[in-house]
């Protein structure tokens, strides 16, 4: 690697803007309102978890200091891995904080000093200048009123797909709930879903998360009517009629956001709830062949419908890099979840760089639950896009000035067309 490549990119890319485009921060309190969160990201615990650490620590019921103590052995266990050098970055760039490792005889000043920041007034806007943060989306349940969010940083994105995928009898009375409208046929859920649509229209995406076994097929309104009246008595459907049901939903809802202009973020390869695997995630990657491929039929069919990417597994990365190669409104983003890592950021980098558009891919999304998370993150991204990037230009395929340009479009120029921030 050269060095000074590297070092060049590196602090163009640290101060350049970033806009996340998926995060689960609490619009209201942004940062931390309790250390745990900082300490405790379900990221860290998973880790921690797997290291062999009692699942009662981590219990809401335990203090703060307490779970700290009794984490100390677990999280020197999980030193090497790349979430934790996320965290000890973000303990030392926002907190000061300069030990190689939370131990025995530091571990009160960390949280004296995390503490001291949480007490703070507007801490969570120094957070988010450090980070230069242009815009973050917070995660709007279909089911809840929009909150109270400061919308000098943020923007809000409709997460709905419990009305695609599941469309249980609570789902739908959920739904009854927040329209105001009684649903009792198939025309009055899309009477309900168009004045959803009508009453979160501040929101800039829609956005779901579909499981590798939910493909879709062209809708026949007969058999989707007949599913939602059995769903309607509480009865359970057969995977024929749920595929008919879901797949009429979505096309119903990609009517929406066609017709609100709305870009639609899909976030695919997961398996969840598993049996067994760690809590609270209780998820491991998986993926259906059959998956991506049925979504290109709507791809297709709402051309008018940008559609952004989330892909948490690395099998199916390449088949999704062909995909938006091939369908102008197909556009890929970040690295969801079990792809956060240096070795796999790499890899989707290399294949997207080398494959697409410029125009064709973002490059950040946190899925962080507070501000500080944000920041970690953050740094992780832009260390490695600094070093995929570097190696590009050292090895003749790109210019210096192209590698910073490309940077930029993925950090904040891409993502800030797709979701038109400025208009916001």
């Amino acid at each position: 690697m050269n060095e000074k490549i590297f070092s060049d990119l590196k602090v163009c890319i640290d101060s350049t803007p970033v806009v996340d485009v998926h995060s689960h921060i609490d619009g209201k309190h942004p940062a931390a309102s309790d250390p745990k969160e900082i300490i405790f990201y379900h990221y860290i615990v998973t880790e921690m978890l797997s290291a062999g650490a009692p699942p009662e620590i981590f219990s809401k019921d335990v203090a703060f200091e307490d779970a700290l103590k009794k984490s100390i052995p677990y999280l020197k266990l999980i030193r090497n891995t790349a979430t934790y050098w996320c965290l000890t970055r973000m303990l030392r760039d926002l907190y000061g904080f300069e030990e190689d490792e939370i131990n025995e005889d530091n571990w009160r000043e960390l949280a004296d000093k995390i503490y001291s920041k949480i007490e703070e007034k507007d801490w969570y806007k120094r957070v988010l200048e450090k980070t230069h943060l242009r815009k973050g989306f917070l995660t709007f349940k279909f089911n809840e009123e929009i909150p109270e969010y400061d919308r000098t940083f943020y923007v809000g994105a409709l997460r709905i797909e419990p009305l695609i995928t599941r469309l249980s009898r609570d789902d739908i009375q959920a739904l009854e709930k927040t329209t105001s409208i009684s649903i009792n046929s198939l025309s009055r859920f899309e009477e309900a879903l168009s004045i959803l649509f009508k009453k979160f229209s501040e929101c800039v995406a829609v956005t779901a998360s579909f499981l590798p076994k939910e493909t879709f097929e062209e809708p026949d309104k007969a058999k989707a009517r007949e599913s939602f009246q059995k769903r309607l008595s509480g009865s359970r459907l057969d995977a024929s009629e749920m595929k008919s049901l879901r797949s009429y939903s979505i096309n119903c809802i990609l009517s929406l956001a066609e017709e609100y202009d709305l870009p639609f973020q899909i976030m695919l390869g997961v398996v969840r709830p598993v049996p067994g695997a760690s809590p609270p995630d209780y998820a491991v990657v998986s993926y259906n062949a059959e998956s991506l491929l049925s979504l290109c039929r709507l791809f297709h069919k709402f051309k008018n419908v940008k559609f952004d990417i989330f892909l948490a597994n690395r099998i199916q990365s390449h088949e999704l890099t062909v995909i938006a190669k091939n369908y102008p409104n197909v556009y890929v983003t970040g690295y969801w979840w079990y792809v956060f890592y240096p070795t796999t950021i790499d890899q989707f980098l290399l294949e997207r760089l080398q494959m697409l558009p410029k125009n064709k891919m973002n490059g950040f999304f946190s899925d962080a639950y507070a501000a500080e998370w944000t920041y970690a993150k953050a740094c992780l991204v832009r260390r490695q896009l600094a070093l995929t990037l570097a190696r590009m230009v050292e090895e003749g395929y790109y210019t210096i000035d192209l590698a910073k340009d490309i940077a930029a479009d993925m950090l904040n120029r891409n993502p800030e067309r797709l979701y038109k921030l400025k208009q916001v």
